[in-house]
């Protein structure tokens, strides 16, 4: 049992450190003991309930969200927006970039090796990163497609090293697919993939506003074809159903893209993807595991659990 004074020095040694924001050598002179004995005091005013530490209901939710998801999906993270951020964001794609740049600054070395996919949330990421961190990444492109980083991205390249494959994300023939993965620009940028500290990646839909149609990848009459074979979503241009099975198709063997057997093989896979229109799609890839972490917005979120 605790004697009266040491139960004093606990009660001194909380409100010092938790309402004056003393720190804890501040702390040790002011109650002439050693900073270790300060440490054991603030520890006991935790067991006692001297202090009682508590989040806010609006941010408990949220981690509540996160934690839910985590287990619901054998997720190794989540980070969900907070709904009024993402009412306030010029677009949601433009807010959950925002949350994954964020985490990406949070969780990963000072230079990392980030492999990128393409469209149009990727693309804001790397933007944003570019403006809020002061690291300098390596980015390597998971596809084809030159012409959709360059566009995509607006990022300093004083502030990062970019790494492109030489070729279309579609090429005529399987032939030409062929040929250009034996290249050694090709070759030398694979090797790469393995080594990343992360990856990020879309979720794409199948509705007019794909990325796969807006940028031209694929025609509308394709789209729909797959739709009528059970796609529900694209991840690096690989058309998955509902339960995230990858659907072969003729213009499997005309990409050149990160093979859909060789994702579980990157390091922490980040999706990047929300909205009502995609959430067929996210909960298709969530069941087939197709990546590690997941950013998102408090709506698509709770869809997802409750649509589990």
């Amino acid at each position: 049992m605790t004697d009266s004074w040491e139960k004093e020095l606990i009660v001194r040694a909380a409100r010092y450190y938790y309402i004056r924001k003393k720190t804890q050598k501040e702390i040790a002179d002011m109650l002439h003991v050693s900073r270790m004995r300060v440490i054991r005091l603030l520890e006991k005013a935790e067991q006692e309930n001297v202090v009682q530490i508590s989040i806010h209901n609006s941010f408990r939710e949220r981690l509540e969200t996160e934690q839910t998801l985590i287990e619901q999906y054998n997720l190794d993270d989540a980070f969900v927006v907070p709904s009024e951020e993402t009412r306030n964001a010029i677009s949601l794609n433009d807010s959950i970039a925002k949350a994954a740049a964020m985490y990406i600054d949070e969780h990963f070395s000072d230079n990392p090796i980030i492999n990128v996919g393409y469209g149009d949330t990727t693309g804001r990421i790397m933007n944003y990163f570019s403006q809020i961190s002061a690291k300098k990444p390596t980015y390597v492109s998971l596809t084809g497609g030159v012409s959709i980083y360059l566009l995509n991205t607006r990022f300093s390249v004083g502030n990062a090293s970019l790494y492109l494959i030489p070729a279309p994300l579609v090429a005529s023939t399987q032939e030409i697919v062929e040929a250009i993965k034996k290249e050694t620009a090709v070759i030398e940028i694979s090797r790469m993939h393995t080594t990343a500290s992360c990856s990020i990646i879309g979720i794409g839909g199948v509705d007019d506003e794909a990325t796969v149609i807006k940028s031209g990848i694929m025609q509308k009459n394709d789209l729909d074809f797959l739709k009528m074979q059970g796609a529900v979503g694209d991840v690096l241009a690989h058309f998955f159903d509902e339960n995230g099975n990858f659907i072969e198709t003729d213009m499997e063997s005309h990409l050149i893209t990160y093979p859909p057997s060789s994702l579980k093989k990157l390091n922490n896979v980040i999706a990047a993807a929300a909205g009502e229109q995609k959430c067929t799609a996210i909960r298709a890839a969530l069941r087939a595991r197709h990546f590690d972490i997941l950013v998102t917005d408090e709506e698509t979120a709770k869809w997802l659990i409750k649509n589990k």
